[in-house]
């Protein structure tokens, strides 16, 4: 294989897996600990095969109450959610809050303490367009003072064809307006 050839197999390696959605179950561990009046909620993100942190996701952690339809859910995934598609696919959350990024693979954020009740905490990531994942477990409020820990499984997705063909398109066209400008100038060089 020639070098050019190789050169353009990396480079398109790299750009279709920047393409796709995470590509494998990802393991979420997340906890909940009041703090005064709030409840924190750090969320750690692992790929279950690569077992790589999940570096720049767009994270939210959303409550539910815990109503009969999201209980059949709960039912219907062995007493959790774990879901590819509609980010709403719960309905409207009570609360909820972006997490933020401050070390690798770790997010975070805080939300005002909620009524005591039965809840459903739910993980959404929703980092490509056109394609969200759903993992979530229910959790009764109040919680003890050392908190809560919640063992969630992300599922695998993949990005529809439409946005990926728009990706794609959108990290060769640079590419190509280079090589134009190249082939141009070249051209122009062999004239003279």
């Amino acid at each position: 294989m020639t070098s050019k050839r190789w050169a353009w197999t990396v480079l398109f390696a790299l750009l279709a897996g920047l393409a796709w959605g995470h590509a494998e179950p990802v393991q979420v561990v997340v906890v909940v600990t009041p703090a005064g009046q709030e409840l924190k909620i750090d969320v750690q993100m692992v790929g279950e095969v690569s077992t790589l942190p999940i570096r720049g996701a767009v994270v939210e952690a959303r409550f539910y109450a815990r109503t009969p339809e999201l209980q059949k859910l709960l039912d219907e995934g062995g007493g959790s959610v774990s879901q590819a598609g509609d980010p709403d696919l719960l309905g409207v959350p009570v609360a909820s809050v972006p997490l933020e990024e401050p070390k690798e693979g770790g997010y975070r954020g805080a939300l005002p303490v909620l009524p005591p009740g039965d809840y459903v905490l739910a993980v959404v990531d929703t980092t490509f367009k056109g394609e969200a994942a759903v993992a979530a477990k229910p959790l009764r409020l109040p919680l003890p003072p050392t908190g809560a820990t919640l063992a969630l499984q992300l599922p695998e997705t993949t990005t529809p064809n439409r946005y990926l063909l728009y990706a794609l398109l959108g990290l060769a066209l640079p590419a190509l307006v280079g090589i134009g400008f190249a082939l141009a100038a070249r051209g122009e060089r062999k004239a003279d």
